[in-house]
């Protein structure tokens, strides 16, 4: 009975743990979206934060791996007296929601991030785009000009 309260207190901690991962989470997600949404925009900044997130979202994934191998060994000591340890369920139960809304809102802001870097991606094609139409153009202008020389220099030669 006493492993299974501190095996309570472990899901109880991973799960604060993971309430803290999230809200960082979503802060870094957020300042995304100022970048992404800003006049200029900083591609070394933006790469941080994915890097730091990417570690983020890895250690969120391995507090539900260990949560779920915790709860697991404990699932049936904890609904055969679950008045026993009522105090740390309800806070449990409350981180789960909260770190259900955490996710919720990234989710969100993730998928206005998503918007606004397609727009930031169109934008920076549109000009890599208008670059090589120019280059083209430019590439057939030189090109029709160096063989309109060869045949005025050939039409020079015939005529002397």
């Amino acid at each position: 009975m006493e492993q299974t309260g501190t095996y309570v207190k472990i899901l109880r901690e991973s799960l604060e743990r993971k309430r803290r991962y999230l809200t960082e989470l979503l802060q870094l997600t957020n300042e995304q979206s100022m970048i992404a949404t800003a006049e200029k925009f900083d591609d070394t900044r933006f790469s941080e934060i994915v890097e730091k997130k990417d570690v983020l979202i890895d250690n969120i994934n391995e507090i539900d791996k260990g949560f779920s191998a915790v709860y697991d060994r404990v699932r049936t000591e904890i609904q055969a007296d679950p008045v026993s340890y009522r105090t740390d369920l309800k806070a449990i139960q409350e981180l789960i929601r909260t770190c259900v809304d955490l996710g919720m809102q990234i989710e969100a802001v993730e998928e206005r991030n998503r918007t606004a870097m397609e727009q930031v991606f169109d934008t920076k094609f549109q000009g890599v785009r208008q670059m090589k139409q120019s280059k083209t153009v430019a590439n057939k202008y030189y090109k029709s000009m160096a063989n309109g020389m060869v045949n005025d220099s050939l039409l020079y030669d015939q005529k002397k």
